[in-house]
């Protein structure tokens, strides 16, 4: 055998992917792996318990990426009613150690596991192998984190940068901003650039023009997940005020991104990761995300070289804590 057996986890909101990793021998090729549906289980040990019997396999060693701030254990999980705590873990599964990342840490990791194929490219820009690298990812929430270079590898940073302040740059926005401010106390990026972020700006076009509202776009609203039924609607061009909400969020993704690639001066690349952009990448081609990014006035010349990349493969944050645990090991 050799190497150690970690169990490597990337928890969502919405999923959770768990995978068995011995990085000695099989490089990121999973021993087995998993998806489950998050909230389905009462908390993180009895997720991974139910794992850990279905592989059969005893893990030495758990690394699990999460939602939320990684700083003081237990960690509160970011839209989640789970308390994530390592010393729980250790106790109910009998593992000996047990890591948290930031669940944009580890898929900034992950983006140094990818193939080409799990990557469809925006802008090619000139890529510094050695330079910074920027990870957005809206799905649940809004995600923001990246690498920095750190001499002889890429590290990853922390961020909750997707909670921070909504900026908007046109009478549009800026009356967008004051109907999400009626509902919330802080409007932040990740209300607008997220899911959930898509249906308000449908909501605010409608208060806006409610005569455009079509009647069975209203009664197919009334079931299932909103966002979805909206963004289909975009793509499948079924509804002409879901495709304005759509190319309204799609530019505001695209600024957001580039106001994350100017502070951390991406010139090693911006990864867009989550959920949101391999399902309406028919609509990111269109030019409305990158028109968003390179919106930023005299600095237009740097973002055009910096390389944007949308992330197909879902698995990359786990990829990323599996990587993380094989540099350790």
């Amino acid at each position: 055998m050799g190497g150690t057996i970690v169990l490597a986890g990337d928890v969502g909101g919405t999923k959770t992917y768990l995978a068995i990793y011995q990085p000695s021998e099989r490089g990121f090729e999973p021993l087995f792996e998993a998806r489950y549906t998050t909230r389905d289980y009462a908390d993180i040990s009895a997720l991974l318990a139910a794992f850990v019997t279905e592989s059969g396999q005893k893990p030495q060693r758990i690394v699990i990426g999460v939602p939320g701030p990684v700083r003081q254990l237990p960690v509160r999980a970011v839209n989640l009613p789970w308390m994530i705590d390592p010393e729980q873990i250790k106790s109910q599964l009998g593992v000996v150690q047990v890591d948290l990342l930031n669940d944009l840490q580890a898929t900034s990791y992950g983006t140094l596991a990818l193939q080409k194929d799990d990557l469809y490219t925006l802008n090619p820009g000139e890529r510094d192998a050695e330079g910074n690298i920027a990870v957005i990812a809206a799905g649940t929430g809004l995600g923001e984190g990246g690498l920095v270079w750190a001499g002889e590898r890429h590290v990853s940073i922390a961020s909750e940068g997707g909670h921070s302040t909504f900026s908007p740059s046109s009478d549009l926005e800026a009356d967008l901003g004051r109907y999400l401010q009626k509902q919330f106390d802080h409007v932040s990026w990740e209300r607008i650039v997220s899911g959930p972020g898509l249906a308000s700006i449908y909501d605010f076009l409608c208060e806006r023009q409610p005569e455009r509202q079509s009647k069975w776009m209203r009664d197919a609203l009334t079931e299932g997940d909103r966002s979805n039924i909206i963004a289909n609607a975009a793509l499948e061009e079924q509804c002409e005020l879901a495709g304005e909400a759509m190319d309204l969020f799609i530019y505001l993704y695209g600024c957001e991104a580039g106001n994350l690639a100017l502070k951390f001066m991406s010139t090693g690349g911006l990864y867009i990761g989550g959920g949101v952009a391999p399902k309406i990448i028919a609509r990111l081609q269109h030019g409305r995300f990158m028109e968003g990014f390179l919106h930023k006035g005299r600095m237009r010349p740097a973002l055009e070289s910096i390389p944007v990349h949308v992330v197909l493969n879902d698995k990359t944050a786990l990829l990323g804590a599996a990587y993380w645990g094989a540099q350790d090991t």
